[in-house]
């Protein structure tokens, strides 16, 4: 049962973290909007991260082998990339399709179930 779950919710976040990764490239502006001015190459750094994301869901359901490292270095992107969050929350820049107020600080919860099931899923099975 535990070893299902575990692919279930791995093969979860690999669909979900594709997806992210996909629309970094076909809608890449709200991910540059999340971005303060002052970081160079916005763009560049929008679309390296969507493929980022890409390769990591195909590791997350690739061979078994990938599947830990994947796990660990998803969430070490998460936590890198929760920052991002935080200053759309504190600065309510205007990003498309995100609305201002407190919906901005409540997504930044959200970040820890996908870190825990980055880290969850890809452990040995029990």
């Amino acid at each position: 049962m535990s070893a299902t779950l575990h692919n279930v919710v791995r093969i979860g976040l690999a669909l979900f973290i594709a997806s992210a990764g996909i629309l970094h490239f076909v809608n890449p502006r709200p991910y540059v909007e999340h971005l303060p001015a002052v970081v160079p190459v916005r763009d560049e750094l929008v679309a390296l991260t969507g493929a980022v994301e890409i390769v990591f869901a195909a590791c997350l359901v690739g061979p078994r082998r990938w599947r830990r490292p994947a796990g660990l270095a998803l969430a070490a992107y998460l936590v890198l990339v929760f920052p991002a969050n935080i200053y759309a929350a504190v600065s309510q820049v205007p990003i498309d399709g995100v609305p201002t107020g407190w919906v901005r600080w409540a997504r930044l919860p959200f970040q820890l179930p996908l870190i825990a099931a980055a880290l969850w899923s890809t452990t040995g099975r029990r």
